[in-house]
């Protein structure tokens, strides 16, 4: 596994700002263009931002703003961090090719995602949004699984995307939770303990909704990010019925199929939801 430690040139360019500095001819030199490649893919992933939000963004950073950040990554370098945790995951589950991890700082960015970067899948954190590392690992095993079923063979039929999301989802959920058992299962989902206890008290609920043929395969999707307050449904709780279903899978076959469910989308697909 390769580390890209993209944020490094952030804290160069931080370093060298003064009353008199022009912020975005710095950030262009010290952070943007050493990483051309990377950013502009970035940016075509994500376009709610560009170049003239982001201008605007680096016009008004101030060095204080990143302190906090600093000094975490001083005491807990999450280099270290995302290391073992691969160690970890790569125990379960061998990739057939070493990911590539990419730690950024940015201004808009998830905690953790994965992007196309050269015809390829990578990992990537935006280290802007962590207050401590407490959930790195969990968050890279998450990410980890995501990786590996981008690797696997086949395509999601149109139809079968809003079932892609929830089944791959609660696959990348029930990884973390075979890698790190210790952390409680709302960490896994990444959810406080009160959007958990909705889930388990309402499974129900989510079945009517996802697991029915009442909306379209992008109305699902549609609901599962964002949700509905007229469905009374939170976002993204639609991973745990994903989740039900893929540990109930695993199970009972007595985690058998697990190297298969990451090789091949079809076979994830099967599931039922």
């Amino acid at each position: 596994m390769r580390i890209h430690s993209i944020y490094l040139d952030f804290f160069k360019f931080l370093e060298r700002i003064t009353p008199q500095a022009d912020k975005w001819a710095l950030y262009n030199s010290l952070y943007y263009q050493p990483h051309q490649n990377f950013f502009e893919t970035y940016l075509s992933h994500f376009p709610f931002i560009n170049f003239s939000n982001l201008k605007e963004r680096v016009e008004t950073i101030k060095r204080p703003h990143y302190s906090q950040l600093k000094n975490l990554i001083t005491v807990a370098p999450p280099e270290s961090i995302i290391k073992k945790a691969y160690k970890k995951c790569k125990n379960i589950v061998i990739p057939v090719k070493e990911p590539e991890v990419y730690l950024i700082v940015g201004f808009f960015s998830p905690e953790g995602f994965i992007m196309s970067l050269g015809g390829k899948p990578v990992i990537c954190f935006g280290l802007e949004r962590f207050k401590d590392f407490r959930l790195l690992k969990i968050l890279f095993a998450h990410e980890y699984a995501h990786y590996l079923l981008n690797l696997s063979r086949g395509e999601v039929p149109e139809g079968q995307k809003y079932k892609w999301l929830l089944l791959s989802e609660g696959l990348s959920t029930y990884f973390s939770q075979l890698a790190f058992p210790d952390y409680k299962l709302s960490d896994h989902f990444l959810f406080q303990q009160e959007r958990l206890n909705w889930c388990q008290e309402d499974e129900s609920r989510i079945r009517d909704i996802f697991g029915t043929k009442t909306f379209s395969s992008e109305k699902l999707i549609e609901l599962f990010k964002k949700g509905d307050p007229d469905l009374n449904l939170p976002p993204l709780v639609g991973k745990y019925l994903g989740y039900i279903e893929v540990k109930n899978h695993i199970e009972i076959s007595k985690k058998r199929i697990l190297s298969r469910l990451f090789t091949d989308k079809k076979f994830l697909l099967k599931l039922k939801i």
